[in-house]
């Protein structure tokens, strides 16, 4: 399981570093690994052109589950732009919310620095 967290992982940092630099964040959005362990990107709306981020959380994790629940899907995950306070500062961050089958969501938090033309992520 370890490999499907880690490729999901680098596909979804890909992911945000494409949206962070056209846009400088991001809505959240997912992905998960199928039967075949191929990535499948997701995404949602609300039909709203500016949807607060929990209605599209919410709806990410439904879609998520019924992949799940179907048996088409490995390991899923929800990639959300935060800021986390560590050590008394603030740092730019992605939670990344990973569902599987009969597990409670695990978090994750992966801080970056965006810069001109690229995005830094650091080691945690």
């Amino acid at each position: 399981m370890k490999e499907n967290v880690e490729k999901l992982v680098d596909v979804i940092k890909k992911q945000a570093k494409m949206f962070l630099l056209e846009a400088g964040e991001f809505y959240p959005f997912g992905s998960y690994i199928n039967n075949k362990n191929e990535v499948v990107p997701v995404g949602a709306s609300s039909g709203d052109d500016h949807p607060p981020s929990l209605e599209l959380i919410d709806l990410l994790e439904k879609a998520l589950k019924e992949h799940i629940q179907k048996g088409d899907c490995k390991l899923a995950a929800i990639a959300i732009d935060v800021a986390i306070k560590e050590h008394g500062r603030s740092f730019d961050a992605i939670e990344m919310r990973f569902l599987e089958a009969n597990k409670v969501v695990n978090k994750k938090y992966y801080k970056y620095e965006l810069k001109q033309h690229s995005v830094e992520f650091f080691d945690n």
